[in-house]
C-alpha cells in the first residue's frame, strides 16, 4: 500500500492561492543544477520517423548515508513547451538524486538539446516516445527498477500510455503523474475562463515560437502557422491534431486524454495534483480514478507545478526562501514508496 506524504504544502503568506503559486513557482529561482553541470551523460534515442530524442543520464550524488532509491533509475519526462532544463525538473533531479536514485531527464521531439533533430512534434499521445527512452534506459541499466514520473503533459501521455499499452516493451515498472491533465477538453476549457487565460496564452505562445524556430531550421513546412490570437483550442485544431495525424482538435482530446484508460494501468501508480491547479479540476482526476488502484494524492495548495512552502522539506538541501520547494520532496518520496510497492515489500 502506498504511503501518503504527510508533510503539507503550507504556503508562504506571498504564494497563497493557485495563481499565485503557478506563477511565483515559474519566475523564482528554482534549486537544482542543470544535468549537464552535474557530468550528466548525453544520449540520443531513435524514435519513429527517424527522429532522434535527448535525454541526459545523472548518476547519484555523493551522500547522504542514507540512498533508499539505490538501483532505481527514475525517467523525468517535461511538460509542454518544457525540456530537461525546466525548474521542476532540475528540482526533482535533485531530490531523487540525494536519495540515492539514477535520473534520466527526457526532451520531446525538437525540445531542449534536441532542436534540430526531430520533425515530428509531441503531444499528449506521445507515450511511445516515453517507452522508446525506457527501454533504451533498461539496456543500459538492466538490473535497476525503472520509474516513470510525468509532468503536466507527459504526466497524462504516461498514464494514457501505461494503460493503453500496458504489458509493451518500454512500459515502466512504476507511474507518479504530475499535475497531468487527464481529460484534455476539460483543462482548455478552464484556461479560456478569466484570469487563466493568460495560460492559454503563454502556451500558445510557446508553440507559435517553437513552430518558426523549427520551420527556420527546415524542420517543418512553411506553411504551417500558429496565429498569435489564437487561442490554445482553436492551435490544437488547427496545427497540433493535424501535425499528429488526428481529424480534429476534439479527437485529438478524445484519443488522447488518460481519463479512460488509467483503470487499465497495472503497475502502481500514484497522482499527485493540487487542489487550486488553475487549469486542472480536482474532480476531473477524482471522477478518472474512482474505482482504481491508483493512488491520488490531492493537495490543498501547489497550483499548477508550484508548490511553494513556507518551511524547509525533507531531501531539500536549499534553505533560502525561494528555494524551499515541496514538489522535489514529495515526488522522492512516491519514488521511494513506487520503487517498495513494485519490489513486491
Amino acid at each position: 500500500m502506498i504511503r501518503r506524504f504527510e508533510p503539507p504544502c503550507e504556503p508562504p503568506i506571498w504564494a497563497r492561492g493557485g495563481q499565485a503559486q503557478t506563477l511565483l513557482g515559474f519566475l523564482l529561482p528554482t534549486p537544482g543544477d542543470e544535468l549537464l553541470s552535474v557530468g550528466a551523460t548525453r544520449r540520443e534515442v531513435t524514435v519513429s520517423g527517424g527522429d532522434r530524442l535527448v535525454v541526459y543520464d545523472a548518476v547519484p550524488t555523493e551522500g547522504p548515508p542514507e540512498r533508499p532509491l539505490e538501483d532505481v533509475v527514475v525517467h523525468l519526462f517535461h511538460g509542454l513547451t518544457g525540456s530537461s532544463e525546466s525548474n521542476y525538473v532540475r528540482l526533482c533531479a535533485g531530490s531523487l538524486r540525494r536519495a540515492g536514485a539514477r535520473v534520466i531527464a527526457f526532451n520531446h521531439r525538437g525540445q531542449g538539446a534536441g532542436e534540430g533533430l526531430a520533425r515530428g512534434i509531441y503531444h499528449s499521445g506521445s507515450a511511445p516516445d516515453l517507452w522508446a527512452s525506457i527501454a533504451a534506459g533498461r539496456e543500459l541499466h538492466p538490473n535497476a527498477l525503472h520509474l516513470g514520473v510525468g509532468f503536466s503533459l507527459s504526466g497524462n501521455a504516461l498514464l494514457l500510455g501505461a494503460g493503453r499499452d500496458s504489458g509493451c516493451a518500454g512500459t515502466p515498472d512504476a507511474v507518479l503523474a504530475v499535475n497531468p491533465p487527464v481529460d484534455l477538453a476539460r483543462s482548455v476549457s478552464r484556461m479560456e475562463r478569466g484570469l487563466n487565460r493568460i495560460y492559454d496564452r503563454n502556451f500558445v505562445l510557446g508553440v507559435r515560437r517553437a513552430m518558426l524556430e523549427r520551420q527556420a531550421r527546415g524542420e517543418l513546412d512553411p506553411s504551417v502557422r500558429v496565429r498569435r490570437r489564437w487561442s490554445l483550442r482553436k492551435t490544437d485544431d488547427r496545427v497540433t491534431a493535424p501535425l499528429a495525424g488526428f481529424a480534429s482538435g476534439a479527437e485529438y482530446y478524445e484519443q488522447c486524454s488518460a481519463a479512460r484508460w488509467i483503470g487499465q494501468v497495472e503497475v502502481p501508480t500514484v497522482i499527485l495534483s493540487a487542489a487550486d491547479d488553475p487549469f486542472i479540476d480536482p474532480g476531473m482526476i477524482e471522477d478518472a480514478t474512482r474505482g482504481t488502484a491508483a493512488f491520488v494524492h490531492m493537495e490543498p495548495v501547489g497550483g499548477h507545478l508550484g508548490y511553494l512552502a513556507a518551511g524547509p522539506v525533507p531531501w531539500e538541501s536549499h534553505t533560502e526562501f525561494v528555494g524551499r520547494r515541496w514538489l522535489g520532496a514529495a515526488v522522492a518520496h512516491y519514488a521511494l514508496e513506487l520503487a517498495r510497492v513494485a519490489r513486491g515489500r
